[in-house]
């Protein structure tokens, strides 16, 4: 069941002051470790009449007893209603506050909970803030199911530089009909003048376009040049952890440094179950049947099942079947490199990519370019290099096709003579 707190919110920087002012309450909602929303309430009172700890209003000199009696009563209204709308659920996972916001509003001002009429967005700008504002309530097309905050990330990120760009240009916004080819290449010179490599600005690109569809679906916008704008998509060398070096990184003692442990652990499930950082938190929450798990993925809603490796077995066990919570994916691409750095994989490795519109070789320790997604990319190559089916270790990863599946291959060509090598002598011993 889910728990509910009543707070105010103040600064400590000028406490004494911001607990005389009005404030509005604020509904922290909360259910163990699954759940999080908060609503902001109608109701204002000062911080030093508000009795946190009893969650109603102090018997203070200030508010007589008839005013202080209505406003608990609305505080336990307010609370009546945010349980009538979550105990009936069977599941909290796609709950955002503004979804809860807009529920908890309807019961509490029944009359006034008709949608405003919005204003038709004539510019680029304007369209931009208001569809990432309602990116929250925006559902997957393949999973039904509501965007994962890295999703609504993206969105933003790609408002940041749309916003920055159009103050480089020295406008407060771009009509629809100037979307066309120039706009495109100063948009992309000024994306790749920050240092942002091919795909990067690709991604920023391919977002522009899925928000400017949405315009022209909903009627918003009426030109159709951006249909032309060209998604970058440069295949670039990536790196793989072999068994050997997974085997440093188990070893590796990281005993002093708790935190790095934890990111150790939780790299070397990514790189013996092939599963993304999205779904990291399912391999403990999961039921484990004979050796097996059992999920669908967050991205994909593809449902796959795992055989239990012996080294995600004895991080299982390590945690009592309770793995901690995961940390954010840019955390732990910053706390992984320096795992590595401590386990010595610093081999050299020579990276090809396209960086500010230039192709540029950058040779860096191997530990530098590691990063989430280097578990799951390990993992397909190395059952790969050990012979299994491709079609196997796909049912295993969750990858729909062969082209998608081959693009996590990093094997290189003397590897790959290696391997051969080897079924020679197989075959023809």
């Amino acid at each position: 069941m889910a728990t509910i707190w009543a707070y105010i919110k103040i600064s400590n920087k000028s406490r004494a002051e911001e607990e005389k002012k009005l404030k509005s309450l604020i509904f922290r909602i909360r259910h163990a470790k699954e759940f999080e929303a908060t609503y902001t309430s109608n109701l204002k009172i000062r911080a030093k009449d508000w009795d946190k700890e009893a969650q109603q209003v102090r018997a203070s000199f200030d508010i007589d007893k008839k005013k202080r009696l209505e406003f608990n009563k609305q505080v336990l209204e307010i609370k009546e209603a945010i349980l009538s709308i979550l105990n009936p659920l069977n599941s909290y996972d796609d709950i955002t506050s503004k979804w809860l916001n807009e529920e908890i509003t309807k019961i509490i001002y029944p009359g006034n909970n008709l949608p405003l009429q919005e204003e038709k967005p004539e510019s680029l700008l304007k369209w931009v803030n208001m569809f990432v504002e309602q990116a929250p309530n925006r559902k997957d097309k393949v999973t039904g199911r509501l965007l994962v905050n890295n999703n609504v990330q993206q969105y933003k990120a790609t408002q940041k530089h749309l916003n920055d760009f159009a103050k480089h240009k020295r406008k407060k916004d771009f009509l629809f009909k100037d979307l066309d080819q120039k706009f495109y290449d100063a948009f992309v010179e000024y994306l790749q003048g920050l240092g942002f490599t091919a795909n990067s600005v690709g991604k920023h690109i391919r977002i522009l376009k899925l928000m400017l569809n949405e315009a022209t679906k909903l009627g918003f916008n009426t030109s159709t040049d951006y249909t032309a704008f060209y998604v970058f998509n440069e295949e670039v060398d990536t790196i793989y952890i072999t068994e050997e070096e997974l085997s440093i990184l188990k070893e590796a003692d990281l005993t002093s440094t708790p935190y790095l442990d934890r990111v150790r652990d939780w790299f070397l499930l990514l790189a013996w179950t092939g599963c993304r950082f999205s779904d990291l938190e399912k391999i403990g929450k999961t039921d484990i049947k004979d050796g097996f798990i059992t999920f669908r993925q967050q991205k994909t809603n593809t449902k796959v099942t795992i055989p239990l490796h012996p080294v995600v077995s004895e991080i299982l066990q390590k945690y009592e079947y309770k793995l901690p919570a995961p940390i954010t994916n840019q955390r732990f691409n910053e706390y992984i490199k320096e795992v590595a750095r401590r386990a010595k994989i610093d081999n050299k490795e020579a990276v090809t990519r396209t960086i500010g519109g230039k192709l540029q070789t950058i040779t860096q320790p191997k530990y530098e370019l590691i990063s989430s997604h280097t578990g799951r990319r390990s993992f397909c190559t190395n059952m790969y290099k050990r012979g299994l089916p491709t079609l196997m270790i796909m049912s295993i990863s969750g990858h729909k096709t062969e082209k998608s599946f081959l693009k996590y291959i990093k094997v290189k060509q003397e590897e790959h003579a290696q391997m051969m090598a080897k079924a020679w002598q197989e075959m023809y011993k």
